[in-house]
């Protein structure tokens, strides 16, 4: 029976006849994701601006998180998982629509969150103009966003998804991976097929039977000392089952990493705006919404400092009353800083920022915690390291043992850094534990722009020193680097030790201020500064790309002055095998900047003489540029055991199993492509379990770049041990000699005799032997023993003079992944740094007080992209990785940084942006300040200056 509050609403969603009973202000995004457990389309952004909620609606385009379930009534929805079959009806289930298959096969989906919204988006794009220009996909898709991809392979999809349709054809299938050399080839992604079709699961998907609501309380003020709160009213409404606060933790009270914020919930003091303080469950979210809503806090509003600047001043409020928000300087130093300034020809001095930055990942973070019959405490949450900051942590929490704590990952929408924060998990958990049933908490996406890790701020004063031919000589550094609410220097007054692991120290980001660059007096210093904001930790790589913007201007700065080409300086100056660094570490392991130059110097050419005919045909108030950039960042820079399993299942077949999560980048196929090349079978014998601290319980963590380079490794070590036991017992069960063995794709032969691999995995098991084998590698990335991995790129741009408006065009990017286990993958994986780069270089900047929404934040678009990428390779194989693989993922990311900066100051005469992101108004500032600057030398005057 219906009541007030309730409507029935009769629709067709995906070919069927549906009467739903529902609130009168619900959505038609919750009457299919709780009601119809339709759960492909996502709230991802909570106001319509993203697009991952998207739905047809009589064939049209509807923002489901936005309209009123009301509306839908009488209404045919299509949503993504019923998309194909309603195109292709009676043709079967597993049909999947031309556009499905072109986002697979051209590997547009990685982690797959945005990707049904942008199908259907595209859809409707196709039905009106089947042969798209660039320009029909791109503003048609403008409204959607994605982080991963860089909306590279999603433009390149949607045209040839047109293609297919024209002619009515199906995608082609391809051969499958050579036996024993599937290393190399496109093996299609095992993650992707859930991801086009709504099959995929992320947490926020995820119920179960009497499953209760949490929703936190969070701080309204940036600095504040809490005095007293009333909890009584919220613990009054109805369907409040419990609330939590500070004096409800029952074992550590701070948070690994203090991420996001030192304490699990904070007792005396508020540190950011955002700042979660109390958690509630409830029988629904909308009464946990209510609930939190009605607890009282009085808090003493202190002064806040937000910018760098304002934090590191003398009498800047503190943060922590026993210390200044300052850090005690950190200091590297070579050669002699005095004497190689004095030697110079030519002294540049500069001062660049970096603003706080937003990983903004487009699965808003969420976990779901329940209590199993044996006690053991279940989580299903998207976390990088299951182990440390899931296990161990969350026990140290709750104060229990780390085996009786299960991580498990599901579909996770986007990490870049971000999923190290557990405090979502650690209150799932608190309150399932408190309630004895399972509670879900999901984060709105305010909340998530609000409470989540940034990425640290960064004021640099860059002083160079360099010689008449280039070469530079001397380079003094001063660095505040912002950190949020928390600092290493902290520990022995609030962790004490108990904080477990942490990033973005000072001597890392140190070892990386030189660039990729072979400099002889080096001196650089660097302070930790508190701010009022989440805790910092890295994003798409850590120290990788908040330094080139200083480093690489420097650069362009001295080949300018000089009169000299700006890759040619570059390369004069660039590392090379042998060199020790600044920091006194010798280079003698896959130096590959040099051989980056040599492979974009072509295009870097072609680039220059195409800009002469821009720059002629140019129309006002357009200005061509072209400019480079490049950097370098630490590979794995962790020190630990690294390990991994692979076992012969009954049947047959194989499993690799490993500690690493799947968040679109591909490792459980490449774990597959490895751990088959290593047994020598078909890689379709190989399955991958990853993200179960249970099934899988090899602790590795899944950033710093290290899961091809280092658990790929373990993978190919474990598979190599076990064929070793496969021969040795084929040998056993056949009575012949090993020497006489040969590997066949179904077996061990010898002679006309074949011991088949299930015949193998029964002996073990009749023998009470184990059927699995595990590969150990000890990983030492840390200095002075850093693996570092190299970016390279150059941007043709153009701006507008009168508008500041940047428009890129052309954008090359040369990285160093050593053997490219899958192509496909790690194209993916440049063309998302890419994106990043572009957005870091031109729109992002977080502070809290602007709208907390990824448009208000900046996220790129699909308007913001270069409009061509050429993607290149030194694949040179790297010794200590599998089958010669290196890294890729977070490099690519690094060149289009500077290399914008670079392209501007090019196309208008010598305008910088010191100040990043460039947005229209600050690209217009330096054009103004960079009127009537004094000419630079010509280079007829330099060959007569004085030494």
């Amino acid at each position: 029976m219906l009541d007030d509050n309730h409507d029935q609403i009769d629709l067709t969603v995906n070919g069927k006849p549906v009467a739903v009973k529902m609130d009168k202000d619900a959505t038609l995004l919750e009457l299919l994701r709780e009601d119809l457990d339709l759960t492909g389309a996502k709230k991802a952004c909570d106001n319509g601006e993203c697009g991952s909620c998207i739905v047809l609606m009589n064939g049209k385009p509807a923002k489901s998180c936005l309209l009123p379930a009301s509306r839908s009534a009488g209404k045919d929805v299509v949503t993504i998982e019923g998309f194909a079959d309603t195109q292709y009806a009676g043709i079967g289930d597993d049909i999947l629509h031309p556009l499905q298959e072109a986002f697979l096969e051209l590997g547009a989906t990685q982690c797959g969150f945005c990707i049904p919204g942008m199908i259907l988006r595209s859809a409707v794009l196709l039905k009106s103009k089947p042969e798209p220009s660039r320009d029909d996909v791109t503003k048609a898709l403008s409204k959607n966003l994605c982080r991963c991809t860089g909306y590279t392979k999603i433009i390149e999809a949607v045209h040839y998804a047109g293609e297919l349709m024209r002619r009515n054809a199906v995608t082609e299938s391809h051969p499958a991976a050579p036996v024993g050399k599937s290393v190399g080839y496109n093996v299609p992604n095992r993650y992707s097929p859930d991801t086009v079709n709504g099959e995929a699961k992320y947490t926020a998907d995820l119920k179960m039977e009497g499953m209760l609501h949490a929703k936190l309380y969070r701080s309204e003020v940036h600095h504040a000392r809490i005095l007293r709160y009333d909890l009584s009213k919220a613990r009054a409404l109805p369907g409040v089952v419990t609330i939590v606060g500070p004096d409800d933790i029952p074992g550590t009270p701070f948070l690994p990493n203090c991420q996001p914020q030192a304490y699990v919930f904070p007792k005396d003091k508020i540190r950011f705006k955002g700042e979660a303080l109390f958690a509630v469950a409830a029988t629904s979210e909308r009464i946990a919404e209510q609930a939190v809503d009605l607890i009282e806090v009085v808090v003493e509003e202190l002064p806040h400092a937000i910018e760098l600047s304002d934090a590191a001043r003398p009498n800047s409020a503190r943060l922590y009353d026993f210390t200044d928000n300052v850090s005690p300087v950190t200091e590297v130093s070579s050669g002699d800083i005095r004497e190689g300034f004095a030697k110079a020809d030519l002294v540049i001095e500069k001062e660049y920022s970096v603003p706080v930055r937003e990983h903004a990942a487009m699965e808003p973070e969420a976990a779901l915690a329940y209590e199993e019959d044996d006690g053991q405490l279940v989580i299903k949450s998207p976390l990088y390291h299951a182990f440390v900051q899931g296990t161990e942590s969350i026990a140290n929490n709750l104060a229990m043992k780390k085996d009786d704590v299960r991580i498990v990952c599901p579909a996770m929408g986007g990490n870049f850094g971000t999923r190290g924060d557990t405090l979502a998990p650690v209150v799932a958990g608190l309150l399932a534990q408190k309630t004895g049933k399972p509670v879900k908490l999901v984060f709105s996406r305010a909340e998530s722009i609000l409470g989540s890790c940034k990425a640290p701020s960064v004021n640099v004063r860059y002083k160079t020193g360099a010689m008449r031919d280039g070469t530079i000589v001397a380079v003094e550094v001063d660095i505040l680097h912002g950190t949020g609410s928390w600092a290493p220097y902290l520990i022995p007054d609030t962790t004490k030790g108990m904080e477990l692991c942490y990033f973005e120290s000072l001597p890392a980001m140190l070892s990386h201020v030189t660039g990729p660059y072979s400099i002889p007096n080096v001196k650089a210093r660097a302070y930790d500064v508190l701010t009022n904001g989440p805790r910092f930790v890295p994003l798409r790589g850590t120290n990788a790309n908040y330094l080139p913007i200083a480093y690489e201007s420097q650069v362009d700065l001295v080949a300018g002055h000089l009169g000299m080409d700006p890759l040619e300086v570059r390369k004069i100056n660039a590392i090379r095998h042998g060199d020790i660094t600044h920091i006194g570490q010798e280079m003698t392991e896959h130096v590959n900047y040099v051989k980056e130059i040599d492979a974009l110097r072509p295009h870097y050419d072609a680039a220059l003489a195409r800009l002469d005919d821009r720059r002629a045909n140019a129309m006002e108030p357009w200005v061509p540029g072209l400019g480079v950039g490049g950097g370098w960042r630490n590979v794995g820079y962790v020190s630990q055991r690294i390990s991994a399993g692979a076992e012969l299942l009954p049947d047959g077949t194989f499993l690799i199993l490993a500690g690493t999560v799947e968040q679109g980048q591909g490792p459980t196929t490449q774990f597959a492509q490895i751990g088959a090349d290593a047994l020598e079978v078909p890689v379709a014998l190989v399955s991958v379990l990853l993200g179960d601290t249970s099934e899988a319980n090899y602790p590795v963590p899944t950033f710093s770049s290290i899961t091809t380079v280092a658990t790929g490794k373990a993978v190919q070590m474990a598979a190599d041990n076990l064929q070793d036991l496969m021969f040795e017992t084929a040998a056993k069960i056949s009575g012949v000699d090993r020497s006489k063995a040969k590997l066949l794709e179904d077996g061990i032969g010898f002679g006309d005799q074949v011991t088949t691999f299930s015949e193998i995995a029964t002996y073990l098991d009749a023998n009470g032997l184990s059927r699995r084998c595990t590969g150990d590698l000890d990983w030492n990335g840390e200095a002075p023993n850093i693996l570092y991995g190299y970016n390279l790129g150059l941007i043709e741009l153009d701006v507008n003079t009168e508008t500041g408006q940047v428009k890129l065009r052309n954008h090359v990017n040369v990285c160093d992944p050593g053997t490219i286990v899958n192509p496909l993958a790690v194209e993916g994986q440049v063309d998302g740094g890419i994106s990043f780069g572009v957005g870091f270089a031109l729109t992002e900047a977080f502070h809290p007080d602007n709208p907390p929404t990824l448009v208000g934040y900046g996220i790129p678009t699909t308007m913001d992209v270069p409009d061509t990428v050429t993607r290149l390779y030194v694949e040179d194989p790297f010794e200590r990785g599998p089958f010669g693989a290196k890294s890729v993922a977070e490099h690519p990311g690094i060149s289009p940084i500077p290399a914008i900066i670079n392209a501007i100051s090019n196309a208008t005469g010598g305008a910088r942006v010191r100040d990043i992101p460039a947005t229209p108004d600050r690209v217009l500032a330096a054009i103004e300040a960079n009127r009537g600057v004094v000419r630079l030398p010509s280079k007829e005057e330099l060959a007569t200056w004085p030494r």
